[in-house]
């Protein structure tokens, strides 16, 4: 196995776990509360991977955190492009846990104050920040424009 590839996704996932974990941690607030009995799933397709699969990882799904595990077993045979769209997958999954952390920390008292009834997931605490609009910080709306959550809620 190629050590320094090995260790850059293991940096790479510590990271991104660290990152959320001290996002969650946050004691007292309903929506930290809230927050830290859910699960945020921020979805990161592996491009270039789909012979490397065929070959090493068979019937282990697209998608799975099998095949990762597999494909890391094999590293020093994988294709430079799958070496490519692994740490790509990465990246992207680090842009979204940023920009998660960016939007909670952004709109958390506006959560509190106008959607603490609704539980988080499914885009549910979206799209009451949304349709409460008018009476939200633009500090919170910016801050979900910035990130792209704010159209991902019709």
């Amino acid at each position: 196995m190629n050590s320094r590839f090995t260790k850059t996704c293991i940096l790479i996932i510590s990271t991104l776990c660290l990152s959320f974990t001290a996002a969650a941690q946050e004691t007292g607030k309903p929506l930290a509360e809230k927050l830290k009995q859910g699960k945020i799933t921020i979805n990161a397709s592996v491009k270039g991977c789909g012979e490397d699969i065929k070959q090493h990882c068979p019937g282990l799904g697209n998608n799975s955190g099998k095949v990762f595990m597999c494909l890391s077993a094999y590293e020093a045979q994988l294709t430079p492009q799958c070496k490519q769209g692994i740490v790509e997958a990465m990246l992207a999954m680090k842009t979204g846990i940023a920009a998660i952390e960016y939007s909670v920390s952004a709109c958390e008292a506006d959560a509190d104050k106008h959607c603490l009834d609704v539980q988080p997931g499914e885009g549910r605490l979206l799209k009451c920040i949304k349709a409460n609009e008018a009476d939200v910080s633009a500090q919170c709306i910016t801050a979900l424009k910035d990130t792209g959550l704010w159209e991902t809620v019709p």
